[in-house]
């Protein structure tokens, strides 16, 4: 008995040497995309399958959709591999319904995305600040992969007041769209307005100012949050008792006015030299105005310091 066993082995190595490759043909197959694989809608068997699994049979479908591949098309691309098919069975459907995988990011979901990347970003507390997201119109169908949203907000947004966000849809880290989405963000916070009506030219002392906790504006510089930042400045219009105090009100006072006697400051090195000189027009601090020398009027520059003192390079 054992004898006759042993004599049906090389029988049965040679048949299974010669066993062709078999191609069954599904009726229908979830494909990753973009391009089909012949593994991804056939199962496979035989001393090619390996090779045959990673076949490219064509462009996939757009994302969640399908397309129809027929069995001939399979055959011919086959061939086209140098495989030899007339040892080859093909079998099951005659052709494949292949429907590409996809995702879908609802609106709800960008929504909520660009609520946390806003949250992170803007240069307010979560307790300062309301964020509203208008969500888009209609979902994003995406390949299937990891997806990220990538939000590019525009460098000029003070992060207050309505905005566009632009985002790239990212899917195992290629781009493959780009969407919109509109947010309005309003922030809270102290600011500096007036004790007491401020009268225009006036020079602003700390009685006249006071901090209550107030909208900020479309622009987080459009106010002041310290009334230090204010004392001794001038008021350009007049202000009154309430009114929140904007930076187009305020201007810093003039510390050399025209004709006045000034302190003049010129380095040489480590040597200093003071003089005094006759300023010819109106300057504050950091203003370049021009002077003029006591005794031979001769004409020069200076930036004037927070001092008053005309400083010349």
């Amino acid at each position: 008995m054992f004898s006759k066993l042993l004599a049906t082995v090389p029988l049965m190595l040679a048949t299974w040497a010669v066993w062709p490759d078999t191609v069954t043909i599904k009726d229908e197959a979830l494909v990753k995309g973009p391009k089909i694989r012949l593994g991804e809608i056939a199962e496979l068997r035989g001393e090619h399958a390996a090779t045959l699994a990673e076949l490219d049979v064509g462009p996939a479908a757009t994302p969640g959709n399908a397309k129809i591949v027929d069995a001939a098309l399979l055959l011919s691309r086959i061939q086209n591999t140098g495989v030899d098919v007339s040892n080859m069975e093909v079998q099951g459907a005659k052709s494949v319904r292949a429907t590409t995988l996809s995702l879908e990011l609802t609106p709800e979901v960008i929504a909520e995305d660009l609520r946390e990347f806003i949250a992170t970003q803007m240069p307010w507390d979560a307790a300062d600040a309301t964020v509203d997201v208008y969500p888009p119109a209609k979902s994003e169908i995406l390949p299937d992969g990891q997806v990220a949203i990538r939000w590019m907000p525009n460098p000029e947004y003070g992060w207050v007041g309505p905005e566009v966000f632009r985002g790239e849809l990212v899917v195992d880290g290629a781009v493959k769209k780009a969407l919109l989405c509109k947010a309005t963000i309003q922030a809270y916070g102290e600011v500096v307005v007036a004790a007491q009506d401020i009268p225009r030219g006036a020079v602003i002392s700390q009685a006249d100012l006071t901090t209550e906790r107030r909208t900020l504006g479309v622009s987080k510089e459009a106010g002041f949050t310290r009334p230090a930042d204010l004392i001794g400045a001038v008021a350009k219009t007049s202000i009154f008792t309430g009114q929140l105090i904007s930076r187009r009100q305020v201007e810093a006072p003039k510390l050399v006015k025209r004709n006045q006697i000034v302190s003049v400051e010129v380095s040489y090195g480590a040597l200093v030299v003071r003089a005094r000189a006759r300023a010819l027009a109106d300057g504050r601090e950091g203003d370049l105005v021009p002077c003029a020398t006591l005794e031979s009027k001769e004409m020069f520059q200076g930036v004037v310091r927070k001092d008053g003192t005309v400083v010349v390079d």
